[in-house]
Formats: C-alpha cells, structure tokens, sequence
C-alpha cells in the first residue's frame, strides 16, 4: 500500500511539472513568434578620388529576432548623375548579393541563408558620378551618409571622409543636424565622424568644401559657371544661429507651458476617454464595412479623417481590383497599366466617386493610348508640382466623404481651441515665427517641440495642427465609431496573421485580391503579401492581379517618393547650385525582408 501511494504521488507531480511546463511553452509561444530586426551599426567610408568620383563603402549591421530572408539597400544617383560599379557581400554569414533597378535608382540585395543568422554585416560599395559639385572658386561635397527613408532607427554611425586632393588646412566642412554628432575630427584629408543614435526617418550629412578641382571633366562631376563659396558660408552661417534660436525658443516654451499642464489632462478625463462597447471579436475574416479604401485609410490613422499615401495607391489598387485598369507585372522592369473598358475619355467611367475618378484621370492623362509604363508614371510625377497639389486637393475630397459627426465627438478638441483663444493676443505674434521654423529632419529640435501637447495652448496655430493632428487624445469616438475602428483592427490583425490565414484562408483569389486592396490601405500589404504566397497554391497565386513581390513592396514608397520629389522646395540663397541643409546627394533607405 505504501509504495502504491508513492508511485501514484510521484505520477501526479509529473503530470503537474508537464502541465506547467506546457503552459509556459504556451504563453512563450506568440514571443517566439515575433520577427524584427535592428540596425546596430553603420560604418561608411567616402572617398573622392583626384578625377572628383565619389567612392562610397557601406557596412550596414543588422540583428536578427525571426525569420528573414533578404537585406536591402536603395541607392539613387546624383541629379544629372549615376551610379557606376556596384559591389556587395555579407559579413557574419555568406549570402547571395544581386542589384536590381528601381524607380529612380537601384535596390541592392543581400539573400540570406536559411536559417536566419543572429548577425550579419551588410557591405555594399559604388561610384558616383556627378555627385561632386565644382564652382568656378571652390569644390563642393554634400553627401548624405543616411537617408530619410529608413523606417528603424539606426543605433549608431561612424564615418570617413577623404579627399584625396585637399590638405586639412584646404578643407571646411559642417555636419547637418549636428544634434546626432557625437565626434567630429579631421586628420590630414580625412575628416572622422561619430554619431549616436539617428531616429527612423531622420537624415545625417556632410558638406565640405576644399579647393577646385584643377581640370574638371564633365563626365565625373557637375561643372557649375558660378562662385559658391560666399553663399555656402551664408548659408551654414544663417543654419547655425537658426539652430541656437531654436533651442532658446524650445526653453522658452518649456517655461510657459508649465502653468498649463493640466488643461490637457483635465479635458482628456472629461472628454477623451473611449466609451465602453459590447464587442469581444477577436478577427474579422470578412470586410467589416462596405468602406472605401481610401476612407478606411483615412478613418484608421491617427490623424483622424486625413488619408495617407497608402489609401491612394491602395485606391489605384481597388481599380485594378474592380476591372477599371489592368496590370501586366510579367516584366517587373516594365510594368504596365491599360486602361480597360470601351470607353477611355475623362468622365465615363460609371460607379467611381468622386476622388477615385480623380485617380482614374490622372493615370488616363499620362497614358499613351489605353496604357502606362509604370516606371515613366513614376518619373512623370516627380517633374513639377502638379502631382504635390493633386493629393493634397484628393485628400480633401477623401475628407468630404467621411461621416465624422456620426463616429467622433469633439466636444475636448472644440474646448481645447477655446482654451487656447485666452492667449490669442501670444498666439497672433507666434503664428508667423511658427509658419517659419522649417523641417524637422533639419532641426530635430523642432519635433520635440511638435510633440509637446501641454505647449499647444500658448501658440494657437500650433494647437490647430497638433489638435487636428491628434483629434483622438482629447476627442473620442461614439459607440457607434470605436466599434467602427475595433472591427477595421481586427480585419488589420486577419490579414496580417499567419496562422489565422492559413486556418480561414480567403475562399478565393478573387476575394483574396479584394482583401490586399485594404491591406494597402491599411499598412500591411507586405505581411499579407508574405502570408497568401505560402498559403494559396502557386496556380491559383499566378491568378491574382497582386501576386508580385517587387511590384506590391516598392508600390507604396514609388508614389511616397514622387509626392516627396514634386513638393515646392524653397530657395536657400536662390543661386543655382547651391543647396542647403538636407540638400545633399546619396541618402536612400533600406531595410529587411
């Protein structure tokens, strides 16, 4: 009986010590299942050579947490120039290196082995030509050492930069923003720079000058008949005392913010708190609402009712989608859009509203007969402005469509504005000096006074943006809105989720194509990209209008990239040529996939 009651207890504490450890390896799961990266480190090395080609060699580190299977880096040529001999390996792992052409530049790649490797060093190198500028008094380089289109911030930079045809006593040079510099030196020819952590979507260059070039040739370098060396000491003149002003003006504000802070919190528990509602879904497997994409874009950012560049490609999607164009992405070097239907005049296109008609008449306007080279549409849009004015009078009309007052209350935001009229008198002399306190990417200093919500009653126009900007602090949406926007997250977290998919996959490629439209516009094309290529069977993948990778990936950042490019720039000094902080050459962006 005794050793009975032994065996039994004994049973019984394995049986628990297996259930425990079960449940653990349960909870751990969805950890385990996480997939991201880091940039770690960057190192570059530029050298301009005695002809003024600009040598540049990258080392990109990444860490690894999950499954990737490519690393990749965009580079773009100097207007006027081009990149030449263009190399690359890893560092920490072997992997496969290929370059393929993108809109505008190229798309370096490094495929990784399987399985993912903790660590890998990215090395990539090339020549620019006519990145180099030469005045009729002095040389110029401006070169980004990183660009904005980063969307992870990098932990850390170091760079050379050597001129093989200067002394350190021929060279000056400025570091935009310096708020990221941590050393900065220059040893004979080459200057040596340290930076510390660079944010997503933040740029760090250099501008140097050092004497001309004695026989410059056009085929190297951009030739310029004009004297430059005045206006870039002006301009790096004025950029440093706008740099002081700034931070003086960021105390400032910091001091007379203090005796506001509780505005915002008191309007916030008065009247931004989110309203309990009845709904427990975990996924919506079917579109929640018979929503536009682009109003479902717009309706699901935080900048409530404003649309973003992912709702208009995701409506120039739903077209091909809904059989107004087609696509042939059978080349992926030369995509191209026709125009379907018998009729292909502006305006005779029945079931559009209003602002995706716009869309249609803008690629019908491009077109040549009933189709379109993608790659010609993308550098079409980057000439002029037209494309700038076009999505900013879209955007309105995206806005028109929403039914705000049904599924957000204001009442917060309305009384924050009122608030802010009690210092109307500060608000009116502040207006002007805020309309001119330039790019954040420039002054980082700008974007911490930018997210600063205890400052926006103390200049009204800053509250007029930050409040609209961010409507969803102090306002909140109505029972009828927040249950809007929970079921459009869950369609985000169905679309998005392997597992789910796999389990309820769309019941055909039909409907598959008609959920990616809204994973565009939604921001998670890529994921669900990824997702459906497993899980559908490659026959019927073929079948669907969005089945290619390089075409769905770069398809968003094209158009972001030509609003970028088409944007009014302002003058630096008005003399051509010259350019100021953030005008350099290089730059780009990358990341992994």
């Amino acid at each position: 009986m005794y050793e009975f009651s032994t065996g039994r207890s004994g049973c019984l504490r394995t049986i628990s010590f297996v259930s425990t450890v079960v449940i653990i390896l349960l909870l751990l799961l969805p950890m385990a299942s996480a997939r991201d990266y880091s940039l770690e480190s960057a190192n570059v090395n530029v050298t301009v050579s005695p002809e003024g080609i600009v040598h540049v060699q990258e080392s990109l580190t990444y860490r690894f947490d999950g499954t990737f299977f490519e690393v990749y880096r965009q580079v773009y040529p100097p207007p006027r120039g081009s990149i030449e001999n263009i190399q690359g390996y890893c560092e920490g792992a072997s992997c496969d290196f290929y370059v393929t052409e993108i809109y505008g530049g190229y798309e370096l790649v490094g495929r990784l082995p399987s399985p993912t490797p903790e660590q890998v060093t990215f090395v990539t190198s090339y020549n620019y030509y006519g990145g180099l500028k030469v005045y009729n008094d002095v040389s110029e380089l401006h070169y980004k050492f990183w660009g904005d289109e980063w969307e992870k911030p990098l932990n850390g930079l170091s760079a050379t930069v050597t001129i093989l045809t200067a002394n350190g006593s021929d060279i000056t040079y400025w570091i935009h923003p310096n708020d990221y510099t941590k050393t900065a030196t220059i040893n004979g020819n080459t200057i040596t720079l340290q930076a510390d952590e660079i944010p997503a979507n933040s740029w760090y260059e250099v501008r140097a000058i050092f004497p001309r070039l004695t026989s410059p040739d056009s085929r190297y370098v951009g030739i310029y008949d004009q004297n430059a060396k005045f206006q870039i000491f002006k301009i790096e003149s004025q950029y440093a005392l706008k740099q002081k002003a700034l931070y003086l003006l960021f105390i400032v504000f910091i001091l007379l913010a203090l005796s506001l802070i509780l505005a915002p919190f008191y309007l916030y528990f008065k009247y931004g708190r989110e309203p309990d509602i009845e709904y427990s879904g975990i996924y919506e497997r079917e579109l929640p609402y018979d929503s536009r994409p682009a109003v479902v874009n717009a309706m699901m950012k935080s900048d409530v009712g404003n649309p973003t560049i992912d709702g208009f490609a995701a409506t120039v999607m739903d077209l091909i989608h809904r059989d107004y164009l087609s696509i042939d992405d059978s080349d992926p070097r030369d995509i191209v859009l026709h125009i379907t239907g018998s009729e292909r005049e502006k305006g005779d296109f029945p079931g559009l509203l209003d602002f995706e008609q716009d869309v249609l008449d803008l690629i019908i306007s491009h077109s040549d007969g009933n189709q379109l080279h993608w790659k010609e549409f993308q550098s079409k849009l980057k000439k002029g402005t037209s494309f700038y004015n076009f999505i900013n009078s879209w955007n309105n009309k995206v806005k028109s469509r929403l039914n705000l007052e049904k599924l957000f209350d204001e009442k917060g935001v309305k009384k924050m504005d009122y608030f802010a009229g009690v210092l109307f008198l500060i608000a009116i002399v502040s207006v002007f000096a805020v309309s001119w306190l330039g790019d954040s990417s420039a002054y980082p200093v700008i974007e911490k006074l930018s997210f600063m919500p205890i400052i926006i009653a103390f200049i009204s126009p800053l509250v007029l943006v930050l409040n609209a900007k961010y409507r969803t602090v102090l306002g909140r949406w109505t029972p009828e809105g927040k249950l809007y926007i929970e079921r459009w997250k869950n369609f985000k977290k169905y679309i998005a989720d392997f597992s789910d998919l796999k389990e309820h996959p769309p019941g055909s490629v039909k409907i598959w194509d008609h959920y990616m439209v809204y994973a565009m516009a939604l921001g998670v094309a890529e994921e669900a990209l990824e997702n459906m290529s497993v899980i559908v069977p490659k026959e019927e993948f073929r079948m669907s209008h969005f089945h290619n990778r390089v075409y769905i990936t770069g398809y968003s950042s094209d158009f972001s990239h030509a609003y970028q490019v088409s944007a009014p720039k302002s003058s630096s000094g008005g003399s051509r040529g010259v350019g100021g902080a953030g005008g350099g050459f290089g730059g780009g962006g990358g990341g992994a996939r």
